[in-house]
């Protein structure tokens, strides 16, 4: 196949975006595997190397499909070569038969030990849980998850507070929030602020502080039972005791997840047995 064209030689080019494209794979790999989680992350605006998360993982994703797409032409390209070498290979016999059998074990082995949570594939992701977790904080965590996607009006009731005195509350600190169907993010950008800025502006001058609630998408699960217990105000061996009254055992601290797979229930319903008679 002729791959020069217009001074281009486009099996070069071809080649040599593939190590550029595995390159940027390889950072914007590891900058998501720091990340906080999405909720933290939008809610607090999060910025590394002046890109959001989102453009991270559109930067990860792009460059992950264009890879698929220039190894595909790489194959093209090189289609004689490469058949010529897997002839020559065939002749290998028992060789190449060996090496295949155990590139395909390897290959089913991490698949299985990844699934199952085995170290030290576990272990691996366990550290990526700790670090995106480790981001968490009380004055970055949103009532609920992607809160900033909500208006005003919204907003107030999620949080369980007047719309009117939310309003005035943010217009002493400058803030107008008069439009109601105005996002969140929206009303923290207009002010140069960040979404979260304006929930903390509330709380801070609220006697009452509005606790995260526990819902799906907003990480509790990954969190430690003894955190579990700190959110809720229980003392450990309270929250031991309500527990083994529900037949939910625990013999460690462990993630909320884990302890529910163990006793064959979802972690909502580890939160819910905790808040009956708190």
């Amino acid at each position: 196949m002729k791959t020069k064209k217009y001074g281009i030689n486009w099996r070069a080019y071809t080649s040599l975006y593939m190590g550029y494209s595995l390159l940027l794979m390889t950072i914007t790999g590891i900058v998501l595997y720091i990340a906080p989680p999405g909720r933290i992350a939008h809610w607090s605006n999060w910025v590394f190397l002046g890109f959001t998360k989102t453009e991270w993982q559109a930067l990860h994703t792009i460059f992950s499909f264009l890879f698929v797409i220039s190894g595909t032409f790489h194959v093209i390209f090189n289609w004689k070569p490469l058949i010529n070498y897997m002839k020559e290979k065939a002749h290998a016999g028992r060789k190449i038969r060996k090496e295949f059998t155990y590139v395909t074990a390897t290959v089913i082995i991490f698949f299985f030990m990844t699934y199952l949570e085995i170290p030290p594939f576990s272990s691996f992701m366990d550290l990526g849980n700790y670090i995106t977790d480790s981001w968490e904080t009380p004055e970055n965590t949103p009532p609920i998850p992607h809160a900033e996607i909500l208006s005003v009006g919204e907003f107030s009731k999620t949080i369980n507070i007047d719309l009117a005195k939310m309003q005035s509350l943010l217009k002493s600190s400058g803030i107008d929030a008069s439009d109601t169907s105005m996002t969140i993010e929206d009303l923290a950008k207009a002010n140069n602020l960040q979404p979260n800025d304006i929930y903390n502006i509330i709380k801070g001058e609220t006697k009452t502080a509005v606790k995260t609630a526990f819902t799906p998408g907003s990480g509790f699960g990954r969190k430690k039972l003894s955190a579990i217990f700190k959110e809720l105000n229980i003392m450990w061996q309270e929250g031991i005791a309500k527990l083994k009254k529900a037949n939910i055992n625990v013999t460690e601290d462990a993630e909320l997840k884990q302890i529910a797979e163990k006793n064959g229930i979802s972690p909502i319903e580890i939160i819910n047995t905790l808040r009956v008679n708190k």
